[in-house]
């Protein structure tokens, strides 16, 4: 992987993406934490270019919100993707070129 503007961070996402993988996991979730406003829709938009769909605000103000608090830590937009179609749609980024 040559110089990419995504850094280190991208490459160990990809690399939990594939343990995921070979152990069966089907979903990759996340939460794009909402520390602010501005901060927050940049993370949603980015994960999203990435492949993944936001299905849950996680805002605090339901009594289901208190699993995924303690589960992520805070609130956000939780989000998820398909295993298979975000390895297959960036799994050329990591290949090394000729």
């Amino acid at each position: 992987m040559e110089k990419s503007i995504f850094g280190i961070g991208l490459f160990l996402g990809a690399v939990a993406i594939r343990y995921g993988y070979d152990g069966g996991g089907k979903t990759a979730e996340l939460l794009a934490i909402n520390d602010s406003d501005l901060y927050h829709s940049k993370l949603v938009r980015f994960y999203t270019r990435i492949g993944f769909k936001a299905v849950h605000e996680v805002t605090g103000s339901g009594f289901g919100d208190y699993a995924h608090i303690l589960v992520w830590g805070g609130g956000g937009t939780r989000m998820d993707a398909n295993v298979e179609e975000l390895l297959v749609k960036w799994c050329t980024r990591f290949k090394p070129r000729k």
